[in-house]
């Protein structure tokens, strides 16, 4: 019988466990698997110089890095949220704004996740809330990377106005990846959301900043610059 190599074995095990569990620390991960500290600590850290894990510099957690992505499936929802939320965090904290993370489901816009803004300024959707797709930055985005068919029969039920509209908007966003929400669904904030692209390059979600309606073009034009350097950067974490 061929002898296994123990190291391979813990390393291996090293990633099962993050596959499953993204953002772990290197206490967490000593825990799980009941190892040495020192024997974690050089797995671990050939395992981020050769890409397979990546080590956040926000929390100095571990996750798969891009080297591991490669034909693994989909996160679900609640490790994509837990991987992305030390980043959304520091977003939020940097512009003092609210970040939303959504995905669509059926015919609406559903919120995965909200990242609050330290000193919140106005109200925006809580987790688990669902949005339309017509009217919010978030729902466009992702009516604009949902299959054609989709969208033919979501605009067909639509006021014939909207619709038009929406059909001259599309392809823009799509193009662009940035969806606006000039106070369509509330006077109270407008919003500009952009689309979560996996490694494979599919966009799985989207990521918003909500904004007071007094914000100016320039105060939304940083926060796209914002979303779109930060969803660049995550891409190949998931």
């Amino acid at each position: 019988m061929t002898k296994l190599i123990q190291s391979v074995q813990r390393a291996a095990a090293i990633c099962r466990l993050l596959a499953s569990q993204p953002e772990t620390s290197l206490h967490e991960i000593q825990e799980a698997l009941q190892l040495p500290k020192t024997t974690i600590y050089g797995l671990v850290a050939t395992l981020v110089a050769e890409h397979i894990l990546y080590k956040n510099p926000l929390t100095a957690a571990y996750s798969l890095g891009p080297a591991a992505l490669v034909g693994n499936r989909p996160l679900t929802a609640i490790q994509l949220v837990r991987l992305l939320r030390p980043d959304l965090q520091q977003l939020a904290s940097n512009q003092n704004l609210a970040v939303h993370v959504a995905v669509r489901q059926a015919d609406r816009a559903h919120y995965l996740a909200k990242i609050e803004a330290p000193h919140p300024q106005h109200v925006s959707a809580q987790p688990g809330q669902d949005d339309s797709l017509a009217i919010t930055a978030t729902g466009k985005l992702l009516l604009s990377v949902s299959p054609a068919d989709f969208q033919a029969s979501y605009l067909a039920n639509l006021a014939a106005p909207l619709a038009q509209q929406l059909r001259a908007e599309l392809p823009d966003i799509s193009q662009r990846n940035v969806a606006y929400d000039y106070g369509e669904q509330t006077h109270q904030i407008a919003c500009v959301a952009t689309g979560l692209r996996d490694h494979r390059g599919q966009v799985i979600a989207s990521v918003s900043l909500v904004l007071p309606a007094t914000a100016s073009a320039t105060d939304l034009q940083i926060g796209e610059q914002q979303l779109l350097a930060l969803t660049a950067a995550l891409a190949p974490r998931i």
